[in-house]
C-alpha cells in the first residue's frame, strides 16, 4: 500500500492536478494538493465556534477514494498510462479494509452488550460511504513549523464512525490529545515502528451514536521527536474512514441515553453532518 502511495505522489503535478478534487462540502474524490484544505478550521472553527487565523495552513497533499460501488460521487482515477494497476490495487485494499472495520465494529457491539447490528446496521456494503486516503506529507524546514502558522496536520477530530490508519514506518510525528489535560493542551506521540500496525482511531460519529460515552480522539501530526537536522523528512499514511451511509441518523442512540440523561448530539442524517464539517476545511 505505502508503495502505491509513493507512486502516485510522484506523478507530474499535471497529473494529479487533472484529477484534483474541487473543494466544496461534497466527499472527497482525487487529489488535494498542498494547502487546499484546512485542517485547523475543523475543531477549532467548526466545533468550538472560535476564530481561527486566516493564515494557517497544512503541508500535506493526499489523495481520496470512495467506494468501487459509489456512483453518487465516483472516484477521480489517474490515467492507466501513467500509474498501471493503481486503480484494481485500491479498490481491492478498499474491500479489504472494509471488511476489517467491519470485524471491529461488530466485537465493538459485542464489548458493549448491544443488539447484533446496532452499529452496523447504519454502515452497509450496499450504501458504502466509507473513504480510503492516501497522505503525503513533503519535507519541510523545521523553522516553517516553529513559525506556528504551518502544520503537517492540524489538531482535528476525523468525522466518520472509526478510523484505520497505517503510517509508513519512517517518519513519526502522529500525536493524539492527553485527555487528562483536555483542551489541546498536550499531546502523547505515536510511534510507528512498523508499517503494518494499525491505529484504530474513534471519530466524531461513533462519539455521537454513544452520547460521548466513546470520545473521539483529538490528533494532530507535528515533528518527530529527537529529529536531527534543520528539515522534517517526507511522511506517508494510508486512513481508511469508516463511515455512516448518508442516510443514516448520526444522533445518540437510544442505547445510550439512560432516563434523566442529556441526550448530547440530536438527530441528523450523516451526510448532512459531513458536509457542514467540511465546508468549514475548504
Amino acid at each position: 500500500m505505502q508503495q502505491q502511495n509513493q507512486s502516485f505522489f510522484k506523478l507530474p503535478t499535471a497529473e494529479k492536478l487533472a484529477i484534483a478534487h474541487p473543494g466544496g462540502s461534497d466527499p472527497q474524490r482525487g487529489f488535494s494538493c498542498v494547502g487546499s484544505e484546512n485542517s485547523s478550521t475543523l475543531y477549532r472553527k467548526g466545533l468550538l465556534k472560535t476564530q481561527v487565523p486566516e493564515d494557517l495552513r497544512d503541508a500535506r497533499e493526499h489523495f481520496d477514494m470512495g467506494a468501487p460501488t459509489d456512483l453518487s460521487y465516483p472516484t477521480r482515477w489517474p490515467s492507466t498510462t501513467h500509474l498501471p494497476g493503481f486503480r484494481p490495487f485500491m479498490e481491492s485494499a478498499f474491500d479489504s479494509l472494509e471488511r476489517t472495520a467491519a470485524l471491529i465494529m461488530s466485537a465493538l457491539e459485542s464489548a458493549l452488550a448491544l443488539t447484533p447490528g446496532t452499529f452496523l446496521s447504519s454502515i452497509t456494503h450496499a450504501e458504502n460511504a466509507s473513504e480510503l486516503r492516501l497522505n503525503h506529507y513533503p519535507s519541510i524546514p523545521v523553522r516553517e513549523i516553529n513559525s506556528g502558522s504551518v502544520s503537517r496536520i492540524w489538531p482535528h477530530f476525523d468525522l466518520g464512525v472509526i478510523t484505520l490508519l497505517f503510517q509508513d514506518g519512517n517518519c513519526s510525528g502522529l500525536e493524539f490529545e492527553d485527555r487528562s489535560q483536555i483542551g489541546g493542551k498536550c499531546f502523547n506521540r505515536v510511534d510507528c515502528g512498523d508499517p503494518l500496525e494499525m491505529v484504530v482511531n474513534v471519530s466524531e460519529t461513533l462519539q455521537r451514536w454513544t452520547n460521548g460515552k466513546l470520545a473521539a480522539g483529538l490528533h494532530r501530526v507535528n515533528i518527530p521527536e529527537g529529529l536531527k537536522g534543520d528539515v522534517v523528512p517526507e511522511r506517508f499514511s494510508v486512513a481508511y474512514f469508516c463511515k455512516a451511509d448518508r442516510d443514516a441518523d448520526i444522533g445518540a442512540l437510544k442505547e445510550f441515553v439512560s432516563d434523566g440523561d442529556e441526550k448530547k448530539y440530536e438527530s441528523i442524517r450523516a451526510i448532512e453532518y459531513h458536509q457542514q464539517r467540511l465546508q468549514s476545511a475548504y
